[in-house]
Protein backbone atom coordinates (compact mmCIF):
# COMPACT_ATOMS: atom_id res chain seq x y z
CA UNK A 1 0.00 0.00 0.00
CA UNK A 2 1.48 3.54 -1.02
CA UNK A 3 2.08 5.91 1.68
CA UNK A 4 -1.22 6.79 1.76
CA UNK A 5 -1.48 6.70 5.34
CA UNK A 6 -0.04 9.61 6.11
CA UNK A 7 -2.26 11.87 4.20
CA UNK A 8 -5.17 9.76 6.62
CA UNK A 9 -3.89 9.43 9.80
CA UNK A 10 -3.77 13.24 11.08
CA UNK A 11 -5.98 16.00 12.30
CA UNK A 12 -6.47 16.67 8.59
CA UNK A 13 -7.80 13.97 7.43
CA UNK A 14 -9.56 13.32 10.38
CA UNK A 15 -11.63 16.02 10.27
CA UNK A 16 -12.48 15.54 6.93
CA UNK A 17 -13.37 11.87 7.75
CA UNK A 18 -15.82 13.27 10.19
CA UNK A 19 -17.33 15.93 8.70
CA UNK A 20 -18.26 13.37 5.76
CA UNK A 21 -19.57 11.05 8.44
CA UNK A 22 -22.21 13.56 9.64
CA UNK A 23 -22.92 14.41 5.92
CA UNK A 24 -24.29 10.35 6.56
CA UNK A 25 -20.78 9.54 4.09
CA UNK A 26 -18.91 6.57 5.34
CA UNK A 27 -16.40 4.33 4.08
CA UNK A 28 -13.73 1.69 5.85
CA UNK A 29 -12.03 -1.21 5.00
CA UNK A 30 -9.80 -2.87 7.98
CA UNK A 31 -7.95 -5.95 8.50
CA UNK A 32 -8.66 -8.80 11.43
CA UNK A 33 -5.13 -10.12 12.53
CA UNK A 34 -5.28 -12.85 14.40
CA UNK A 35 -2.28 -14.49 16.65
CA UNK A 36 -2.22 -17.81 17.99
CA UNK A 37 -1.17 -17.45 22.07
CA UNK A 38 0.06 -20.81 23.25
CA UNK A 39 3.38 -19.90 21.81
CA UNK A 40 6.21 -18.49 23.07
CA UNK A 41 6.63 -15.45 20.89
CA UNK A 42 5.78 -13.52 23.53
CA UNK A 43 7.76 -14.46 26.17
CA UNK A 44 10.34 -14.01 23.67
CA UNK A 45 9.15 -10.29 23.73
CA UNK A 46 9.38 -9.50 27.97
CA UNK A 47 11.17 -6.59 28.89
CA UNK A 48 15.09 -7.11 29.63
CA UNK A 49 15.41 -4.93 32.62
CA UNK A 50 17.30 -2.80 30.12
CA UNK A 51 14.36 -0.33 29.17
CA UNK A 52 13.70 3.16 31.51
CA UNK A 53 10.04 2.13 31.03
CA UNK A 54 7.71 -0.71 32.50
CA UNK A 55 4.77 -2.25 30.99
CA UNK A 56 1.60 -2.70 33.70
CA UNK A 57 -1.87 -2.58 33.72
CA UNK A 58 -2.75 0.51 35.30
CA UNK A 59 -5.92 2.88 36.10
CA UNK A 60 -8.07 5.53 33.61
CA UNK A 61 -6.30 8.58 35.24
CA UNK A 62 -2.64 7.16 34.77
CA UNK A 63 -3.23 7.86 30.85
CA UNK A 64 -5.05 10.75 30.94
CA UNK A 65 -1.68 12.88 29.93
CA UNK A 66 -2.07 11.24 26.36
CA UNK A 67 -6.01 12.02 26.04
CA UNK A 68 -6.86 8.33 25.74
CA UNK A 69 -10.33 7.93 25.20
CA UNK A 70 -11.32 5.74 28.71
CA UNK A 71 -14.95 6.99 28.82
CA UNK A 72 -15.25 3.99 25.70
CA UNK A 73 -13.98 1.44 28.11
CA UNK A 74 -16.17 -1.75 28.70
CA UNK A 75 -16.57 -2.96 32.26
CA UNK A 76 -14.38 -5.94 31.46
CA UNK A 77 -11.22 -3.70 29.35
CA UNK A 78 -8.03 -3.04 31.11
CA UNK A 79 -5.33 -0.48 30.23
CA UNK A 80 -2.04 -2.04 29.63
CA UNK A 81 0.27 1.32 29.60
CA UNK A 82 3.93 2.09 29.29
CA UNK A 83 5.10 4.11 32.44
CA UNK A 84 8.25 6.21 32.54
CA UNK A 85 8.96 7.81 36.02
CA UNK A 86 5.12 7.71 36.18
CA UNK A 87 4.22 9.22 33.31
CA UNK A 88 2.71 7.48 30.78
CA UNK A 89 4.17 6.67 27.40
CA UNK A 90 1.87 4.72 25.91
CA UNK A 91 -1.46 2.53 26.19
CA UNK A 92 -3.55 -0.17 24.83
CA UNK A 93 -6.96 -1.55 25.94
CA UNK A 94 -7.07 -5.17 26.19
CA UNK A 95 -10.44 -7.30 26.68
CA UNK A 96 -10.83 -11.21 26.53
CA UNK A 97 -13.80 -13.07 25.22
CA UNK A 98 -15.94 -9.86 25.16
CA UNK A 99 -18.43 -7.95 22.18
CA UNK A 100 -17.29 -4.04 21.33
CA UNK A 101 -19.36 -1.80 18.80
CA UNK A 102 -16.49 -0.79 15.70
CA UNK A 103 -17.92 2.24 15.21
CA UNK A 104 -15.86 2.51 11.66
CA UNK A 105 -17.67 -0.61 10.94
CA UNK A 106 -21.28 0.26 12.92
CA UNK A 107 -21.48 -3.13 14.03
CA UNK A 108 -21.28 -4.81 17.12
CA UNK A 109 -18.13 -7.92 17.06
CA UNK A 110 -17.85 -10.42 19.52
CA UNK A 111 -14.20 -11.73 19.46
CA UNK A 112 -12.78 -15.33 20.86
CA UNK A 113 -9.96 -14.83 22.97
CA UNK A 114 -8.13 -11.60 23.65
CA UNK A 115 -9.27 -7.99 21.74
CA UNK A 116 -6.64 -5.25 21.64
CA UNK A 117 -7.80 -2.04 20.51
CA UNK A 118 -6.23 1.38 20.74
CA UNK A 119 -2.78 1.01 20.64
CA UNK A 120 -0.78 4.20 20.82
CA UNK A 121 2.85 5.48 21.99
CA UNK A 122 3.42 9.43 22.60
CA UNK A 123 4.93 10.70 19.00
CA UNK A 124 7.77 11.52 21.37
CA UNK A 125 8.53 8.16 22.44
CA UNK A 126 8.14 6.46 19.17
CA UNK A 127 10.85 3.64 18.06
CA UNK A 128 11.89 2.78 21.43
CA UNK A 129 9.64 -0.67 21.28
CA UNK A 130 6.81 0.29 23.49
CA UNK A 131 4.31 -1.03 21.21
CA UNK A 132 5.94 -3.98 20.65
CA UNK A 133 6.34 -4.38 24.92
CA UNK A 134 2.47 -3.35 25.15
CA UNK A 135 1.05 -6.26 22.69
CA UNK A 136 3.40 -8.53 24.20
CA UNK A 137 2.64 -8.00 27.92
CA UNK A 138 -1.27 -7.66 26.71
CA UNK A 139 -0.71 -11.25 24.89
CA UNK A 140 0.65 -12.70 28.10
CA UNK A 141 -2.04 -11.18 30.48
CA UNK A 142 -4.58 -12.43 27.63
CA UNK A 143 -3.01 -16.01 27.88
CA UNK A 144 -3.04 -15.69 31.98
CA UNK A 145 -7.12 -15.82 31.30
CA UNK A 146 -7.33 -18.41 29.40
CA UNK A 147 -7.30 -17.12 25.94
CA UNK A 148 -6.11 -18.84 22.89
CA UNK A 149 -5.55 -16.03 20.80
CA UNK A 150 -5.77 -12.71 20.55
CA UNK A 151 -6.96 -10.45 17.61
CA UNK A 152 -6.45 -6.63 16.59
CA UNK A 153 -9.13 -4.73 13.86
CA UNK A 154 -6.64 -2.31 11.61
CA UNK A 155 -7.49 -0.24 9.36
CA UNK A 156 -5.73 -0.75 6.00
CA UNK A 157 -4.80 2.83 5.91
CA UNK A 158 -2.88 2.66 9.40
CA UNK A 159 0.85 1.48 8.05
CA UNK A 160 2.07 1.65 11.31
CA UNK A 161 -0.31 -0.60 13.07
CA UNK A 162 -0.20 -3.12 10.46
CA UNK A 163 3.74 -3.26 10.49
CA UNK A 164 3.54 -3.84 14.13
CA UNK A 165 0.95 -6.56 14.40
CA UNK A 166 2.77 -8.39 11.35
CA UNK A 167 6.24 -8.38 12.97
CA UNK A 168 4.82 -10.49 16.05
CA UNK A 169 3.34 -13.08 14.45
CA UNK A 170 -0.36 -12.00 13.92
CA UNK A 171 -1.78 -12.34 10.26
CA UNK A 172 -4.45 -11.12 8.70
CA UNK A 173 -7.88 -13.19 8.77
CA UNK A 174 -10.42 -11.34 7.49
CA UNK A 175 -11.28 -8.13 5.49
CA UNK A 176 -13.90 -6.25 6.60
CA UNK A 177 -15.57 -3.52 4.49
CA UNK A 178 -18.18 -0.81 5.08
CA UNK A 179 -19.95 1.82 3.08
CA UNK A 180 -22.90 4.10 4.07
CA UNK A 181 -24.16 7.02 1.89
CA UNK A 182 -26.93 8.32 3.70
CA UNK A 183 -29.55 5.64 4.63
CA UNK A 184 -27.61 3.01 1.97
CA UNK A 185 -25.28 0.73 3.14
CA UNK A 186 -23.00 -2.48 2.27
CA UNK A 187 -20.83 -4.81 4.24
CA UNK A 188 -18.53 -7.31 2.92
CA UNK A 189 -16.37 -9.88 4.71
CA UNK A 190 -13.73 -11.19 3.23
CA UNK A 191 -11.46 -14.31 4.65
CA UNK A 192 -7.67 -13.58 3.35
CA UNK A 193 -5.62 -16.73 5.06
CA UNK A 194 -7.06 -19.78 5.61
CA UNK A 195 -8.43 -20.04 9.28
Amino acid sequence: MPRLWRLTRNRYGRAAYDALAQAGITATVMDEYVAALDESEFDALAPDGKRSYAIEACEPAQVASLDAPVAELGPDERIVAALEDGRARGYLFLSVDTAHEIDPLERTLAFDGAYIRRVFVDPEHRNRGIATAMVAEACRRARERSAQQATALVAVDNAPSRLLFERHGFEPRRRRRYVRVGPFSHRATRATRAM
